[in-house]
């Protein structure tokens, strides 16, 4: 007798499953572990085929620069591509099982290459990602810097400190980086690009178990074209996208796993080990998930109290599954918290951006994206008691402006939620909607005007193209700052003289001028290698170039908790307070924290500057700047090495390094 696996839940029997109340499904085979596993390896490797082959062509190209023909250039190409997509999907069902096959496959291809070339080809004259290396990116490519020296977890700023932030995106692209003897920030441009191709691919997989195949290649394309609409919290941000842009067909996937009266175990396994990835890769759009699936949960046991066996015992085996993964990210910061006495309070949170200040409401506004998002709240709205991808979404935007209300009042506690991370989730969700509202209309005309099915199914895929192609072009405008910025700084690298320089900058900013000249004085300062070192500077660029550890970082907002950034603001200042260099010393070395090995600081009328960062929430701005000076003579040369690099001096003390 072949024996059938276990169901959770339900009153199925070996000898006899419990029966299906889902629909018969038509024209598509039943899901299984195994046909998923290689639509998912199959997908994404031609999407990263894909996507790798189009950012080694595009800087190979005759463009001059600067010129508008690398706009012309990315017009034109995502114009065919949308063009191509909406002939697979009108084409999808047809033909052989050659011509199927071929339909089937090149969505993955198609989805990949639609946001590869809205960012390629702009930037194809800098080997900088969007934005360069100002802002977060600094902390970003900080943080691949750390993985790309060593594989060892760690705090991407502080010496012997566990990970404060999710390390699954920078480990990952740190030991690809190491494996191909790349230079971390060379590296995160690439690494970057093939993350929102990627996070295209995923989808596509995943709302193939949900929807027809044609359907949901427009769905992953819908998907990719959010990622430009807030480009800082979507395709700049490439960690985050992979997770919130698989969130919204995740949620409509939980929603089914809950709801059917028997689940065999391995989808629940499967979900669990997304939660756990989720997780690894960015730790507070899964806690927002999971506080959204928990909320599911509860309505379903009120709306179903009779179970309160079967869900309970269905969450906690995915539970099992994600728990590894969640393990890596939470236990080490929690037990070396535990050690500590217990970790202050993070002022990651405490961040209040314009975007959180308002709701985030695209269906009101006037445009392309505006329509179809009034379209899927229409959509939602109506269709969410009749259609379990409906009620899906809808449980997911509800979760995101709940997120929101919840942020606003935590500020009475004086923290924040930073409600304005699942921004790209909620216009993911909407923009899927409207995608499925288009279908339900061609579906609905189908049924009841069989007559007019063909002509309602053109004008529908000519009208999605027209958005498509629309919503490409303002990708362009919404990128248009951030790819001048990538063009408006140099590279650290050496060739004798200076930083080599972008085509369109012949006077990039003073302080790229001195990154690499600056890296020379430290080795010869000591004499050892920059993941031996912690640095005590204001210019943190160095630190995203090179593994150098720091003694404070960059801005609170960022800073490990317990590495007590406001403690160790003050005892700098403690330090200023000498009466003299033998005081100095003597501060320096009976300190709460081992004393930097190497000072980076700026040149003044008066010593030597350093910018102190300081937090200031919920008062604007969040964090507050003021420069300190050191006296020269706390620095006498019989104790410490000097050397003048450009308006920076680079001091080290004689016998007296850390390791």
């Amino acid at each position: 007798m072949t024996a059938v696996a276990p169901r959770i839940g339900g009153q199925g029997s070996p000898r006899r499953p419990a029966p299906s109340t889902a629909p018969p499904r038509t024209g598509r085979r039943r899901p299984t572990a195994g046909r998923f596993a290689v639509e998912l390896v199959l997908g994404t490797g031609i999407a990263l085929s894909v996507s790798l082959g189009i950012q080694y062509a595009v800087p190979r190209l005759p463009l001059p620069e600067p010129s508008l023909l690398p706009t012309v250039l990315t017009t034109a190409s995502t114009a065919a591509v949308v063009a191509l997509l909406v002939l697979s999907a009108l084409w999808s069902g047809r033909g052989g099982m050659a011509v199927r096959g071929l339909v089937h496959w090149s969505g993955y291809a198609l989805v990949a290459a639609l946001p590869t070339l809205l960012v390629a080809v702009p930037l194809h004259g800098t080997r900088w990602f969007l934005g360069g290396l100002a802002s977060d990116n600094q902390f970003r490519v900080e943080y691949l810097t750390r993985f790309t020296d060593s594989p060892a977890l760690a705090d991407f700023a502080y010496r012997d400190l566990p990970p404060l932030y999710p390390p699954g995106w920078f480990w990952t692209g740190g030991r690809i980086a190491a494996q191909l003897g790349w230079d971390s920030w060379a590296a995160f441009k690439p690494l970057s690009i093939t993350s929102a191709a990627l996070a295209a691919a995923v989808a596509l997989a995943l709302w193939r178990l949900l929807v027809p195949s044609r359907i949901a290649v427009a769905l992953a394309a819908a998907t990719a074209m959010a990622a430009f609409v807030e480009p800082s919290l979507g395709v700049r941000e490439p960690y985050a996208w992979l997770v919130g842009s698989a969130l919204v067909p995740l949620t409509v996937i939980a929603l089914k796993l809950l709801r059917e009266p028997a689940v065999r175990p391995w989808p629940l396994l499967a979900f669990g080990v997304a939660v756990g990835a989720a997780v690894l890769t960015y730790t507070m759009l899964a806690a927002f998930w999971v506080c959204t699936l928990t909320a599911m949960v509860v309505v379903l046991l009120l709306r179903s109290p009779r179970r309160w066996r079967t869900l309970p015992a269905r969450v906690a085996l995915a539970g099992i599954a994600a728990a590894p993964s969640a393990a890596v990210v939470l236990l080490p910061y929690e037990l070396a918290a535990h050690a500590a006495g217990g970790s202050p309070s993070t002022t990651a949170l405490k961040f209040l951006p314009y975007q959180q200040l308002t709701y985030l409401l695209p269906m009101t506004e006037i445009g392309p994206g505006g329509l179809l998002c009034l379209a899927g709240t229409v959509w939602l709205v109506v269709r969410c008691r009749t259609q379990p991808v409906a009620a899906g979404l809808l449980a997911l935007v509800a979760g995101c402006y709940a997120w929101c209300v919840l942020s606003q009042l935590a500020i009475l506690a004086g923290t924040t939620l930073l409600s304005f991370r699942v921004h790209p989730v909620l216009l993911v969700a909407l923009y899927c909607a409207g995608v499925l509202a288009l279908w339900d209309l061609v579906r609905t005309v189908r049924n009841r005007r069989p007559a007019h099915a063909r002509t309602v199914t053109l004008t529908v895929a000519a009208v999605a193209a027209v958005f498509a192609v629309a919503a490409a072009q303002n990708a362009q405008s919404a990128l248009g700052r951030e790819v001048d910025l990538a063009y408006r700084q140099s590279y650290p690298l050496d060739n004798g003289t200076a930083p080599s320089r972008t085509a369109r900058v012949k006077h990039p900013g003073t302080e790229d001028l001195w990154i690499r000249p600056l890296v020379r004085a430290i080795a010869r300062g000591t004499g050892k290698r920059p993941s031996d070192l912690t640095l005590l500077t204001d210019h943190h660029r160095l630190l995203s170039v090179e593994p150098y550890w720091t003694y404070l970082a960059m801005t609170p907002g960022y800073s490990n908790p317990q590495a007590l950034h406001e403690k160790r603001n003050r005892e700098v200042r403690h330090w200023l307070a000498a009466r003299d260099a033998d005081d100095f010393a003597r501060r320096l070395d009976s300190g709460p924290f081992p004393a930097p090995d190497v000072f980076v600081l700026r040149q003044t009328d008066t010593g030597y500057g350093l910018f102190l960062h300081r937090h200031n929430f919920p008062r604007v701005p969040v964090t507050r700047s003021a420069q300190v000076v050191f006296p020269v003579e706390f620095f006498p040369p019989e104790r410490f090495l000097r050397q003048d690099v450009g308006p920076y001096t680079v001091i080290t003390r004689y016998g007296a390094w850390s390791g």
